[in-house]
């Protein structure tokens, strides 16, 4: 499926939201912060998108919401898999939490950037 309008990709954030595993038993606390922060982003954005897609005016670029949307469910992917493996391999975890890490500090970029698609369409229009 093509996501081609700022209202699929508000709908994709939404449904990244409603998706990211929350109060998986041995989450642990970073876990927990990174999802919690990833179901903000995603909701809020995901409902700011699908606001200004009902709005008047050309749409804005859709592209960085669906690039949120993706990096979001790969976050949460991959935090499903670190410290869940049937046989322990603590490198193997730290390589995944250093992917995480390096991933989760890429989503700030993305909401600054979705952010002023949003901010730069909102003052065309006025």
């Amino acid at each position: 499926m093509t996501n081609t309008s700022l209202e699929d990709a508000g709908r994709c954030l939404l449904s990244v939201a409603w998706n990211i595993r929350t109060g998986v038993p041995r989450g642990g606390a970073r876990k927990e912060e990174i999802r919690a922060r990833l179901q903000e982003i995603c909701r809020s954005l995901g409902h700011a998108a699908c606001a200004r897609a009902a709005g008047v005016g050309p749409a804005p670029d859709h592209v960085p919401f669906l690039r949120l949307a993706d990096l979001a469910y790969e976050i949460d992917t991959l935090l499903l898999l670190v410290d869940t493996a049937l046989a322990p391999e603590p490198d193997r975890d730290h390589r995944r939490w250093a992917e995480i890490e390096g991933l989760v500090a890429g989503v700030d970029a993305l909401v600054d950037h979705a952010a002023e698609v949003l901010r730069g369409q909102l003052a065309a229009s006025r």
